[in-house]
């Protein structure tokens, strides 16, 4: 198996006009982001829509990246779900199919004690054979997975790693300090904005969305962070941030960018129902926005 550091790109899914997986497409892009340099593709994630896909076609996306990325990089799937149920029966399709690791929220819909939610990861690492890897993303999925929950599982042996796309700095200082304790545990940072000063802690990783819209760039990020190229990183860091909140304010950010990644000829800007994809204008300024922040996004 590969191994699951440096930069990983939490993949978008590509749909077709009729809302159905373009596995043409998803090929093509899991490509761009093989030769850009990215580190590890994770399918299936938030990013990946996977609330907007059966089960048979999450298992698909899952075969099609394996397949595309044919050993080059480790690939990664989410089993995130609204219940220990839900995720056991996506990480028991999945079983076999040569994933490097599965990536599990919190599960979401009803609230859950901290006790639940170490049951529930429980539950999962008993029945995987690849490492689990903790999502703590509480704004999108409703629980934050407490330190002393994470030490806990860490002490059963129960998790490999986790991400972390919170954004509050301490509870990162947290998690790192809490590797030197167990220094297999892996963490990963999945805020964009903390990336600069997180990266100079320790990190094993970086998950990042924008990759899939500027993989040069992301997978560029890491190589700084792996060479202690400080400056240089507060300053792309910065640059990515401020681009990542003008594309959002648009339309949503994963509205807006699947279509800028449907401008540079990747992928359709389709995006699972209920959602909509943006409109002739915003499209238009989007266009502005890439030309202005990167200006060689059409030469790739």
């Amino acid at each position: 198996m590969k191994p699951i550091e440096g930069m990983i790109v939490p993949i978008v899914t590509p749909l077709d006009e009729q809302h159905q997986p373009d596995f043409h497409a998803l090929r093509r892009v899991c490509e761009i982001q093989i030769q850009a340099g990215i580190d590890v593709i994770f399918v299936l994630g938030t990013t990946g829509e996977f609330y907007g896909l059966s089960q048979r076609q999450q298992r698909q996306v899952v075969e099609t990246a394996l397949e595309t990325a044919n050993g080059r990089v480790g690939v990664i799937a989410g089993v995130s779900g609204h219940s220990t149920q839900v995720s056991l029966e996506a990480l028991r399709d999945y079983a076999g199919c040569g994933l490097s690791a599965y990536v599990s929220s919190t599960p979401y819909f009803m609230r859950y004690s901290q006790n639940e939610l170490v049951n529930h990861f429980r539950v999962l690492s008993d029945a995987a054979k690849e490492p689990i890897v903790l999502y703590n993303y509480p704004d999108r999925y409703g629980h934050r997975i407490d330190i002393e929950s994470i030490r806990e599982l860490l002490d059963d042996k129960r998790v490999f790693g986790i991400k972390d796309t919170d954004g509050n700095f301490e509870y990162m200082c947290q998690l790192l300090e809490l590797k030197k304790a167990f220094p297999e545990f892996r963490v990963f940072e999945g805020a964009l904005p903390n990336l600069a000063r997180s990266g100079r802690l320790g990190l094993d990783g970086s998950v990042q969305a924008l990759a899939n819209l500027l993989p040069v760039e992301c997978a560029s990020l890491w190589r700084q962070i792996d060479n202690g190229q400080w400056e240089s990183l507060d300053i792309d860091v910065a640059r990515m941030w401020t681009f990542h909140q003008e594309i959002q304010a648009v339309d949503g950010f994963i509205q807006a960018m699947k279509a800028c990644m449907s401008l540079r000829k990747w992928c359709g800007a389709t995006t699972a129902l209920p959602m909509q994809p943006i409109g002739t204008e915003s499209l238009r300024r989007l266009r502005d926005m890439m030309d202005r922040t990167y200006p060689s996004w059409t030469e790739a």
